[in-house]
């Protein structure tokens, strides 16, 4: 079942649209720029929901991760952006919001994050949050 949700999730990705005017906004769409991603010391680490690690960020980079399987989304922008597509990732950041949508070629994928504690962040646009309720991850 895990392994499901973690293959919707990574489609979702892909699909997910969005559009953000914002004038918190910061983008990166250089296509030789080396930081896409500007994650908040608050977030930065392993975010995990019932034991299986989901997510980690760190001051430059967002992962996603299956079981010992780390996919480095700055890695993904780079070799698409070197190939010529164009890429960016708009984030909006705050003491207790980080949000942010890649942007590569056609396709967006938007996250909202909230921190409720030091080790409890809450996934805010959780795409089955309607029915599965609010969706937290804790910090591993």
């Amino acid at each position: 079942m895990k392994k499901l949700l973690f293959t919707v999730f990574t489609a979702l990705l892909f699909i997910g649209c969005s559009n953000h005017d914002d004038e918190n906004t910061q983008t990166t769409n250089n296509p030789v720029a080396t930081q896409y991603f500007h994650p908040p010391t608050w977030i930065q680490g392993k975010w995990q929901k019932d034991g299986t690690a989901l997510y980690k960020f760190t001051n430059d980079d967002f992962y996603t991760i299956a079981g010992s399987i780390e996919t480095s989304y700055k890695s993904i922008l780079q070799q698409g952006a070197s190939l010529g597509a164009s890429s960016s990732v708009p984030e909006n950041i705050s003491e207790t919001v980080y949000e942010f949508t890649i942007k590569s070629g056609s396709a967006n994928a938007e996250y909202k994050f909230k921190k409720v504690n030091s080790t409890t962040i809450e996934w805010v646009n959780y795409p089955y949050a309607s029915t599965v309720g609010a969706f937290y991850l804790t910090k591993q």
